[in-house]
C-alpha cells in the first residue's frame, strides 16, 4: 500500500454520470469506464492527502480490495505515475490551456487523433443499421412565405480580389438595405445551390459554403433592422425555397441586439444581422462522439465568411 501514492491521477481525467452512475474518462486515449463507488472512492483518496484518506478508506474497504481496484486503474491509465505525469503532452495541454477552461481541452483531446472510420465503413454501417437522415433545411413556408427576389449572378471579380479587398467594418450606414441585396446575402451564405444522390447518405444539398458529411446543420435567422419592403423583426430564412418567415415583429431591434450581442453596440445600426444556429441531429445521424462539436464550428465558420465575403455593392 505505501507505493500506491507514487501514482497521480491522470491529468485530463474527467469524471461524469450517465444514468447516475458515475464514468472514468480519458479524452487523450478516447477512453471511458463505467464504476461504482468503491473505485470512486479510491480516487477520491487521489485527490487529497494520501495518509489521512488512506487511513479512512481502509475503515470501509479492505487493503486487498484497495490494491486491486488501483493496479487496475494503472493498468487502463487513469492512475499514471508522478514523473510520467509531470512529462506527457497532456498534461502540458491541460496547463495551458486552462484559462480557456476545462472544455476547450477536453474536446480537443477527445477528438484529437480518434479512430475515424472511411467512407464506405460509414456507409456501410448506415445501410445496415440507421434510418433515413433528417431534412437538412428547416421550412415553415406553410405558416408564411416572404419571397425573396431571384439571386443576382456574381459579378466577375476574380479570386484574388475578393480576398484582398474584404475588410472587417463596425461603423455602419444609416441606409436601409435593398431586398435584392438581402436576397443574395442569403442566397451565397447557405442557400441551397443543387442537390444529389450518394452511395450510402441519400440525397444531399451542395452550396457555396462546405459543409461535413454534407449535413448542412447550420440554420439563417435574419435581424432586420432596415431594409426596404420588410418589417423589423427577426426572420428565419428556409433555404428550399429561398424565402424568408418572419418570426417575431420588433419595433426596437437595438434593444434586442444589445442584449443578444452582450452590449456589443458596434452592430446597433447594421440593416441587417444574421444568427446562426446548428441542428445538432443532422451531423449525429452520420458521426459519433465529441467530434461533433468541433464539426458544427467548422460549418458556422464556412458560412459566416462567406456572408462577410459577399459585398453586393
Amino acid at each position: 500500500m505505501e507505493d500506491i501514492y507514487k501514482y497521480k491521477l491522470a491529468p485530463d481525467l474527467v469524471i461524469t454520470y450517465v444514468n447516475r452512475k458515475p464514468q472514468l474518462r480519458i479524452p487523450s486515449q478516447h477512453r471511458r469506464f463505467e464504476v461504482d463507488s468503491k473505485v470512486m472512492s479510491v480516487v477520491s483518496a487521489f485527490t487529497g492527502n494520501p495518509e489521512e484518506t488512506s487511513h479512512r478508506l481502509e475503515k470501509t474497504i479492505s487493503k486487498n480490495t484497495i490494491q486491486a481496484i488501483v493496479n487496475k486503474l494503472i493498468d487502463v491509465g487513469v492512475l499514471i505515475s508522478a514523473n510520467e505525469q509531470k512529462q506527457s503532452q497532456t498534461s502540458e495541454i491541460v496547463m495551458e490551456w486552462a484559462e480557456w477552461g476545462e472544455s476547450t481541452w477536453f474536446v480537443h483531446l477527445e477528438s484529437r487523433d480518434a479512430n475515424y472510420k472511411s467512407s464506405d465503413e460509414v456507409g456501410e454501417e448506415f445501410m445496415e443499421s440507421s434510418g433515413s437522415p433528417p431534412p437538412t433545411y428547416k421550412c415553415n413556408c406553410e405558416k408564411s412565405n416572404i419571397t425573396l427576389p431571384k439571386p443576382s449572378t456574381l459579378s466577375n471579380m476574380t479570386i484574388s480580389d475578393a480576398l484582398t479587398l474584404r475588410r472587417t467594418y463596425r461603423n455602419f450606414l444609416p441606409e436601409s438595405i435593398k431586398l435584392q441585396e438581402l436576397s443574395d446575402l442569403l442566397y451565397y451564405t447557405g442557400g441551397i445551390l443543387f442537390t444529389n444522390s450518394t452511395r450510402f447518405f441519400g440525397r444531399v444539398a451542395k452550396k457555396v459554403a462546405p459543409s461535413p458529411g454534407g449535413r448542412h446543420a447550420t440554420e439563417l435567422y435574419p435581424v432586420i433592422n432596415n431594409c426596404e419592403g420588410l418589417e423589423r423583426g427577426i426572420y428565419h430564412y428556409c433555404q428550399k425555397h429561398h424565402a424568408l418567415h418572419l418570426l417575431s415583429k420588433m419595433d426596437d431591434v437595438k434593444s434586442f441586439l444589445g442584449e443578444a450581442l452582450y452590449g456589443q453596440d458596434y452592430f446597433l445600426d447594421a440593416s441587417v444581422t444574421v444568427f446562426y444556429t446548428s441542428v445538432i441531429d443532422r451531423i449525429k445521424w452520420k458521426y459519433k462522439g465529441a467530434r461533433i462539436y468541433r464539426l458544427m464550428h467548422y460549418e458556422t465558420a464556412h458560412y459566416a465568411q462567406n456572408f462577410c465575403n459577399y459585398s453586393p455593392r
